[in-house]
């Protein structure tokens, strides 16, 4: 396969590796200061669980051009960055597949409209962690692998051939939304605690309403029809008495799997996380959800003082 990725951070970086590893030929579509630096070093990832660093030198360019003839165009950038790239997707006719994977909770019918329903697929990644002195620092999340849509079979084949497990999903407008409460409910939490996830864990009142903000969103999505979330998520947070729930999350705040699922991604993408709230806003308006207003309140007030210090190293 012939695979563009447009964004070489985490994500990109880490999948792009995979892909290249397997035979397919990789380009990734990286700006300013990270292009350099991929164009310099490589692209270099370091599984922090068990120490494995890989290092590939792959094609690196500034920006999709219309006539590039792909087969797969992976889209690993921002909620907030989504808009930006449309316009070049839109020209680029000759990508066969468009795989946005990326956290969005405002319904993907804008995405339908712009490249064609037949060309786009929804997808969300498996792999957490963030990029240090050039390097991804990764932890794969074992809970969740690559999420994608239960028609995209081509797609899922290609991320398979990879080495990497792949879930298929019929609805997956809905488990954006409701994963999009549950981040957006921890990434609250941990505004709380200075975005800590050690901290986080040794407050088991501020867990226990996290987990009540869970319940609240969920309750307002199936509400509105929304399809339900992963019965394992959904026993955990819904299901088992709540001062169990409390202790499972306390310990997972606790580990290195709370440090790099939550804390890291919460520390560098506050922007995406006001753009989550933004996109649930209309339905959690309609609807009792008291802890999950509050901890949406504790996203928009930590952009508000990243805002007014920027500049500063305060963070």
């Amino acid at each position: 396969m012939t695979i563009v990725i447009l964004g070489a951070g985490v994500q990109g970086t880490f999948y792009g590796i995979q892909f290249a590893r397997s035979g397919h030929r990789v380009t990734l579509v990286a700006r300013g200061r990270r292009a350099a630096e991929l164009r310099a070093h490589g692209a270099a990832i370091r599984n922090v669980s068990t120490g494995h660093s890989d290092v590939m030198h792959l094609s690196v360019v500034e920006r999709l051009e219309p006539g590039d003839s792909v087969d797969f165009c992976f889209v690993m950038v921002r909620r907030e960055q989504i808009d930006s790239v449309l316009p070049g997707l839109k020209a680029a006719t000759s990508i066969r597949r468009i795989i946005f994977m990326v956290n969005h909770a405002n319904g993907s019918e804008g995405l339908f409209e712009a490249l064609g329903r037949d060309r786009v697929v929804l997808g969300f990644p498996s792999i957490a962690g963030s990029i240090n002195n050039g390097v991804v620092e990764y932890i794969v999340v074992a809970e969740q692998p690559t999420v994608l849509e239960s028609t995209a079979l081509d797609v899922a084949g290609c991320i398979r051939s990879a080495g990497l497990r792949v879930k298929m999903v019929t609805d997956m407008d809905s488990w954006l939304k409701r994963h999009a409460v549950f981040v957006t409910a921890v990434g609250g939490a941990l505004c709380r605690k200075d975005c800590d996830a050690g901290l986080l864990s040794h407050d088991r009142q501020l867990v226990r309403s996290l987990i009540l903000a869970i319940r609240e969103g969920w309750s307002a999505l199936d509400q509105c029809d929304v399809a339900p979330a992963d019965i394992l998520l959904r026993s955990i947070f819904c299901w088992i008495p709540l001062p169990l729930a409390v202790t499972y999350w306390c310990r997972l705040f606790d580990s290195r799997r709370g440090e790099y699922y939550f804390a890291r991604h919460m520390r560098n993408a506050i922007k995406e996380m006001v753009a989550l709230v933004s996109d649930l806003q209309p339905v959690m308006s309609r609807y009792p959800a008291p802890h999950l207003l509050l901890l949406h309140r504790a996203i928009i007030d930590r952009d508000a003082l990243a805002d007014r210090y920027s500049g500063h190293s305060v963070f």
